[in-house]
């Protein structure tokens, strides 16, 4: 078996455009990269950008900020359901063959709704039809994450996306891939320093470190990945940025996003080292 291509998101906290962010993860190495989505971008030239650059246009990962009101009722949650069908749409036209999804978004929220099913429900038969897969991410109120694959796993289109900082600080280290492994078809690799607080679950212990620069277990999560048999490609989300009252991230201050790109994948390296 051959090595593991190795991706990471473009935008790594420096803001740059697409044609800078590419051009500096390509030099670093990278195999693929994915992009974040708003409503008229031009998903178009950054496919052919990223493309120009050789790299594999993995995934798209969908707005998330208005999640919730999926789960709620109201016109707003028809118009999230809306935006996130038109984001597939998009991922199709570009051929990316992920979407990543938030379930929800709220570190209060626990109450799955059937309302916010029925709307998954629709998001996921235009996903079908688009040849997109969802990639179902695990973050904060798990009973999100469990309610879609009990109701709508049974699709082709539905995937996990397994981000290993959100385990460790949204989930209470909870073994995620034993849950959703076997649907597994993308990943958010990323590092941070565990919980502040054992019992408080809070965003701004969601540090998308580099590698080795947290308290994950690697050589675990390897394991896992290899458990589970996945040969897709292994995604890395990062940031220089600090969350607030943090100073994690104090050591890429100085760092140019060209030198954060070109530290991510010698991180990457060393990860795709202890699999297989």
């Amino acid at each position: 078996m051959g090595k593991y291509k190795l991706g990471v998101d473009l935008g790594m906290g420096y803001g740059q455009p697409v044609e800078v962010a590419a051009k500096a993860v390509a030099a670093a190495g990278f195999d693929a990269c994915f992009t974040g989505w708003g409503e008229g971008c031009d998903v178009e030239g950054w496919a052919n950008t990223i493309a120009r650059e050789g790299l594999i246009y993995q995934s798209i990962h969908s707005p998330f900020t208005k999640v919730h009101k999926m789960w709620e009722e109201g016109d707003e949650g028809e118009a999230v359901t809306d935006m996130l069908i038109a984001c597939v749409n998009d991922c199709a036209k570009v051929d990316v063959p992920v979407m990543v999804v938030h379930p929800i978004i709220g570190m209060d929220k626990h109450n799955p709704t059937d309302l916010g099913i029925t709307r998954y429900a629709r998001l996921v038969e235009a996903a079908e039809k688009a040849g997109v897969k969802l990639g179902f991410e695990n973050v904060e109120g798990p009973e999100y994450l469990a309610k879609i694959m009990q109701d709508l796993g049974g699709s082709s289109a539905v995937g996990f996306c397994w981000d290993t900082g959100h385990e460790m600080c949204y989930n209470f280290s909870r073994d995620m891939m034993a849950l959703y492994g076997d649907k597994l078809v993308a990943t958010h690799f990323n590092d941070n320093m565990g919980m502040t607080d054992p019992n408080v679950v809070t965003w701004h212990d969601d540090a998308h470190l580099l590698p080795f620069d947290g308290i994950a277990d690697w050589a675990g999560i390897m394991a896992r990945i290899n458990r589970h048999g996945y040969e897709g490609i292994l995604t890395f989300e990062l940031t220089c940025k600090n969350k607030p009252n943090k100073h994690t991230h104090d050591a890429y201050a100085e760092w140019t996003i060209e030198e954060f790109a070109a530290q991510a994948y010698a991180r990457a390296i060393k990860v795709a080292a202890l699999g297989r």
